[in-house]
């Protein structure tokens, strides 16, 4: 009895590990995508001019941001440029919302441009606690955002939702943009969606569609 069992807990654990997700599944309609929002916890503020109340962009902004992107889906979601049907697709930023109460905006605002390597947001990742555990999620591990360069620059990155194993990332940046300060900055999330519309999804596409 004991050896049946056994046999029986090898055969499910080898079916877990069967179930991973990679690149080709999500490009290949096999898998769910679920954007889950924005990662400040290493972010740069580049030009002091333009980040003056530290407080508010830790306590306020980076809710709102995050939370755009399920309360206005016209303009944040990414089912489109992904071409996803409606159940293979959803948006979770709560678990970011929760991570980023550990970033320090106020040592974090500098005058000088900052770069992420990948190893920074593989690092970030594993720290992530997710609710959402099957399919693909899509984050974006911000690097900085950039009054001197009006821009916003983040590191793309997809999870498999089951282990947290990073599948691929890549860094894009988006040109801000809007009127006040939470709508400048979330032009260039924006921005980044566009980009990934326009042009990343197909790059990305032909290398792992099969």
């Amino acid at each position: 009895m004991k050896k049946l069992l056994l046999f029986a807990f090898v055969l499910l654990n080898a079916g877990f590990a069967s179930a991973e997700n990679t690149m080709a599944d999500l490009f290949n309609g096999k898998a769910k995508l679920t954007f889950l929002g924005l990662d400040f916890t290493q972010a740069k503020y580049v030009g002091k001019i333009g980040f003056t109340d530290p407080s508010a962009i830790q306590n306020q902004h980076m809710v709102s941001w995050n939370n755009l992107i399920e309360m206005e889906p016209k303009k944040f979601s990414l089912q489109k440029a992904f071409n996803l049907k409606d159940d293979q697709y959803a948006s979770k930023v709560e678990d970011m919302v929760k991570y980023n109460k550990s970033a320090n905006v106020a040592d974090n605002i500098t005058e000088a441009e900052s770069v992420l390597t990948e190893d920074q947001v593989k690092k970030s990742v594993s720290k992530y606690s997710l609710s959402e555990k099957d399919g693909i999620g899509v984050v974006y591990v911000v690097e900085s955002l950039s009054k001197t360069a009006e821009k916003l620059t983040v590191w793309v990155t997809f999870i498999d939702l089951s282990t947290k194993k990073v599948l691929y990332t890549e860094k894009v940046e988006g040109k801000a943009g809007g009127f006040g300060f939470r709508n400048y900055w979330a032009g260039g999330v924006y921005k980044i969606n566009e980009a990934i519309d326009s042009k990343l999804y197909k790059k990305w596409s032909k290398t792992y569609k099969v």
